[in-house]
């Protein structure tokens, strides 16, 4: 979570933008197949290991993809989520995509960042997308504030809510703000405070892919192919799997 005197990104070096990137397009023309005028959100599933060398899973929601730099995927996490200890204790995680229209899935390795409110600090910050002018600081609180005003009145509320999953249930006196909507400028009343503790509360889960495994079982025998990128030479490169 980015502080007033945020630390410096990590540095990593970036492939070319859009081509360079050989799974985006089929992962965007598949997304665009099944979810594109669904207003339903988008579960993946996601596995990384626990200090304890448990296995941790999750389901988590897809916001969006990142124009500037197609390895990365957006999700939301609240501050206060109980996810959060589990992405602190490994950022390395797997997902998984079905696509339930198009009969085709995606298995995805990398590693997840943290955008936050500028009063936050992070062990975990983004690095800079390599096609933007702006610092890493800069264009990743830019995308955070857009996405959380996309976000609908009832979803902004939910970051004002308890810790999800975080037993014993608390009382329904919690989870009165039920609808929040996006206030700019400055304006003392009470809802402006609410809403500026919500949007605190909400950060950018930023996944950087490194590896993609795509399955199309459309034809017979079906195609499955797997994506890598190499840091050492700084490209992709793809190969044909046995179905």
């Amino acid at each position: 979570m980015f502080g007033l005197s945020s630390p410096t990104s990590p540095t990593s070096p970036h492939p070319t933008p859009n081509t360079a990137v050989p799974w985006y397009s089929d992962l965007k023309k598949s997304y665009n197949r099944n979810f594109l005028y669904s207003d339903e959100p988008v579960f993946l599933s996601m596995s990384n290991i626990k200090r304890s060398g448990d296995i941790s899973m999750h389901c988590i929601q897809f916001q969006s993809f990142v124009e500037e730099d197609e390895r990365f995927l957006v999700f939301h996490i609240a501050l206060n989520d109980t996810l959060m200890g589990d992405i602190k204790s490994d950022p390395n995680a797997r997902l998984c995509w079905t696509m339930p229209k198009s009969k085709e899935y995606f298995k995805l390795r990398g590693k997840f960042y943290i955008a936050s409110s500028p009063l936050q600090v992070t062990r975990f910050p983004p690095p800079k997308p390599s096609d933007s002018k702006l610092s890493a600081v800069e264009f990743w609180e830019n995308e955070r504030q857009k996405q959380w005003k996309s976000l609908p009145k009832n979803v902004r509320a939910t970051y004002t809510w308890p810790s999800r999953g975080d037993y014993p249930r608390a009382d329904n006196a919690s989870f009165a703000c039920q609808s929040l909507d996006s206030y700019s400028g400055d304006d003392g009343s009470k809802l402006k405070v609410v809403h500026d503790i919500a949007m605190d509360n909400y950060c950018l889960l930023v996944y950087k892919v490194t590896e993609m495994e795509y399955f199309d079982y459309n034809s017979f025998p079906p195609r499955r192919n797997v994506f890598t990128f190499s840091v050492k030479e700084n490209k992709w490169s793809t190969q044909e799997l046995n179905p």
